[in-house]
């Protein structure tokens, strides 16, 4: 894209980087609302403005523009040619508000890294950690209050980041902000209004419902005791799945085959009930293990992510356009391992993530990924022996088969087939040695793609060694996970 710039600036002369469109922008704005390094490093080279406002109410910088989009190679271009780095627009917005606006986490941090000062506000007296509230981005929001903003600080309306998060009705971030020491749930901005109240106006309902339990619990010399969690988890993270597997097992399919079938057929298919009293053993025992065990959680709040936050500024991976904290996660303040991710049901970053399985009631990782394919296998060899001892019994009883028969088969028939999908998944992921996450995302990874874009596993050395690998019989790869580490270590160093 540079060749025809370098073309127009050659026919129309240095004069046409400081002409402006319809709108009142020059071309910098342009370039730095789409990312393009190269033709801003020629605009510059060719002493073209790169800091007018444009022409128009807003009065926006390209800076702005860069902060938009996130381009953090970009505003690093622009900071190094002598922009100011908390400039302000025509409403009073710095490039830190503005990349707050639009969810830049990343650009955030490395607004911060470079010094930009956290108590500009914009001309109603906003400041990021309120635009982020607003707005939404929870993850944003943690950055800001670990990196010093103050959950408290009232703008021009009296109203706090709370009243705001009430306002755009996300609970995740209004939760985030209830968390902090301090803040006052009932305070009432200049209209009279409390952040209750606001999100009653907005019939945020699960929000409504979360400041009234919030505030009872703040009134209440009793202890916090939430029955409906303790017996089917939190919101988001339901225990109906596996209850939903307890009691089609406990108290149908066992007194089924306990007053039906083994009378019947215990003498004719004996080698059959052992292998199904060996096989129900081992599913539960796989599925204790796979629902207690740690699935490979990575420790929080790590000396590593304090370091890295502090010396984000002076990373060289910002000029080649790449984002060297990507790895870094604000929830669970942590470098996050190659091939690990953070679960948004458990809020925590597990290694080697898969996935989170609702019928275990755990996340699917390094620890544990082991137990979870015996649960499944197990689970399928016993819906196969089911079927063949209803079959058997009805053969040999000489009962009708009735409606209640017929949808007994149906059922198992459906749920033999959902296992036998997910033992066959799981064995063809560890035969791959990859995980259902890089399976899904891999367009998010960039060690799972090639040259061109599209899925490499640079980490497969065939199926054997892998399921091996998969089976703790031999360790992961050192290059898929402390090589990389303690890589990421050296440089905060």
């Amino acid at each position: 894209m540079l060749i025809p710039v370098q073309t127009v600036l050659e026919t129309m002369g240095p004069e046409i980087l400081s002409m402006r469109d319809s709108k009142g922008h020059i071309p910098a704005h342009w370039a730095c609302l789409g990312g393009h390094t190269a033709i801003l490093r020629f605009i510059i080279e060719n002493k073209g403005p790169i800091n007018e406002s444009s022409s128009n109410d807003l009065g926006a910088r390209p800076i702005h523009w860069a902060c938009v989009n996130g381009h953090i190679a970009i505003v690093d271009i622009l900071l190094q040619a002598g922009v100011p780095l908390d400039c302000t627009d025509g409403k009073g917005c710095t490039p830190l508000i503005v990349a707050a606006q639009y969810g830049q986490t990343m650009l955030a941090g490395y607004l911060m890294g470079k010094g930009a000062r956290l108590q500009m506000v914009d001309k109603d007296g906003d400041n990021a950690l309120h635009w982020a509230a607003f707005k939404g981005f929870s993850e944003l929001m943690r950055l800001l209050i670990y990196s010093g903003f103050n959950p408290r600080q009232k703008d021009n309306f009296g109203q706090t980041p709370l009243h705001l998060a009430c306002i755009n009705g996300n609970l995740t971030a209004v939760k985030e902000l209830c968390e902090q020491d301090g803040v006052d749930i009932n305070l009432a901005d200049k209209n009279g209004k409390t952040p209750l109240m606001l999100a009653t106006g907005r019939k945020h309902v699960d929000v409504i419902a979360y400041l009234k339990s919030e505030m009872k619990y703040r009134t209440s010399f009793l202890p916090r005791i939430d029955f409906w969690s303790i017996v089917f988890g939190p919101p988001g993270n339901h225990k109906g799945p596996i209850l939903f597997f307890f009691v089609n097992v406990l108290c149908w399919g066992y007194p089924m085959y306990a007053f039906k079938c083994f009378p019947y057929t215990w003498n004719d298919l004996m080698i059959a009930h052992v292998l199904f009293f060996i096989t129900n053993f081992i599913m539960w025992v796989c599925l204790f293990h796979a629902s207690t065990t740690d699935p490979g959680y990575l420790p929080r709040n790590i000396p590593e992510y304090d370091l890295a936050i502090k010396q984000v500024a002076h990373f060289d991976e910002w000029k080649q356009g790449d984002n060297p904290l990507s790895r870094l996660c604000h929830t669970c303040r942590t470098v996050k391992t190659v091939r690990s991710k953070h679960c948004k049901i458990c809020n925590r970053c597990v290694k080697v993530f898969d996935h989170h399985c609702p019928y275990i009631y755990n996340c699917v990782g390094y620890n544990n990924r082991l137990s979870f394919l015996g649960f499944s296998g197990t689970v399928m060899l016993n819906g196969l022996l089911s079927l063949y001892f209803t079959y058997y019994y009805m053969q040999i009883s000489g009962e009708a088969w009735n409606i209640v028969y017929i949808f007994y088969v149906i059922v198992m028939i459906f749920f033999e087939c959902v296992a036998t999908y997910i033992f066959g998944y799981t064995i063809l992921i560890g035969a791959l040695n990859t995980t259902t996450n890089e399976q899904k995302n891999f367009k998010r990874y960039k060690y799972l793609q090639d040259k061109d874009g599209k899925y490499h596993n640079p980490y497969t050395r065939g199926w054997k060694k892998n399921l091996l690998e998969f089976a703790f019989i031999l360790p992961l790869p050192q290059e898929c996970d402390d090589v990389i580490e303690s890589d990421f270590s050296t440089k905060l160093m």
